[in-house]
């Protein structure tokens, strides 16, 4: 199971305003929902959130949440229109927002494919690269270049 084949480009969006974490996760929730009642998802990412601040630090945040009925994973890349305060583990300002969603009954490939998200995400390249791409295609060439020319 890798992230990648997960990321479609119908699910990044780039120079997304932000106004809030609940603002955000409604957005994500509206945007991910398929058969699933946004509302669901929404709910989902809020009780993971106050668990912990979903934040990598470096600039990225990883909101994710075990709510889909199938066995299905759902991503969604963000690219904000400025860093925010995501009250971040290192006090870094956020721009680039990764959801994961994941079914209900996860499994250790599930755990393992959020780690790959983790180290994939935090690293400084494409940190950089994904928040100087213009178009949704431009950042899902990014990360297949990436995941490509990179064994993570």
């Amino acid at each position: 199971m890798k992230f990648i084949d997960y990321i479609e480009k119908r699910n990044i969006l780039l120079n997304i305003p932000f106004r809030s974490k609940k603002r955000l996760f409604e957005q994500l929730a509206k945007m991910m929902s398929g058969d699933e009642n946004a509302r669901d998802i929404y709910n989902a990412l809020i009780k993971r959130e106050k668990l912990g601040a979903t934040s990598l630090g470096n600039g990225v945040a990883i909101p994710h949440a075990n709510c889909l009925k199938d066995k299905e994973v759902r991503i969604a890349v963000l690219v904000l229109n400025k860093p925010v305060n995501y009250e971040s583990v290192d006090e870094s300002l956020v721009q680039i927002v990764v959801c994961v969603l994941f079914p209900k009954q996860i499994t250790e490939n599930h755990h393992l494919m959020l780690q790959q998200v983790g180290k994939f995400f935090k690293k400084h390249r494409v940190y950089r690269d994904i928040i100087q791409a213009t178009s949704a295609q431009e950042i899902k060439a990014i990360i297949m270049n990436e995941k490509n020319n990179k064994k993570d």
